[in-house]
């Protein structure tokens, strides 16, 4: 991914990581700091593996990272967004397998029978209190609103 492909969300996370660290404001930070948010973004980087990040992203070599810079650098380690339209769209091909009815919802017990396809590792219990969570209405049912829901964390 390059920088032109971060989303506007990604854009504002990364300048005010870059603000934060930048506790000088001089639109600079160092190494390590590059490393730390690095690592707040889930990617721990040896000293070997930032001197390079270093030698490849200080273009004006100036031993410290400027915000230009860092976007091309972050850019590397951000996940792409996955477009929310295509992946309901998906979801709801998957809602409607089960819903064979067309009625709209399915019974809590499939929903449970997916849930344990996708995660086999989830425990019974975790199960039952997110069918919990879900059904509030305790319908037995769960709609696709219900589904998006738990299948996207949203």
């Amino acid at each position: 991914m390059n920088k032109s492909e971060l989303s506007k969300d990604q854009m504002k996370i990364l300048k005010e990581a870059f603000e934060a660290f930048d506790i000088e404001k001089k639109n600079s930070i160092s190494v390590e700091v590059v490393g730390t948010i690095l690592e707040l973004l889930g990617h721990t980087l040896t000293e070997e593996e930032l001197t390079e990040v270093m030698e490849e992203y200080d273009v004006d070599e100036s031993g410290q990272i400027e915000f230009e810079e860092f976007l091309e650098l972050a850019s590397n380690f951000v996940e792409p967004e996955e477009d929310y339209d295509a992946l309901r769209a998906e979801l709801r091909e998957v809602f409607m397998m089960y819903d064979k009815n067309g009625t709209g919802f399915i019974p809590v017990d499939v929903f449970k029978k997916i849930l344990q396809e996708l995660d086999g590792a989830v425990p019974e219990n975790e199960l039952d209190d997110i069918i919990d969570e879900i059904d509030a209405d305790g319908s037995g049912t769960v709609d696709f609103e219900e589904f998006m829901e738990v299948m996207t964390g949203e």
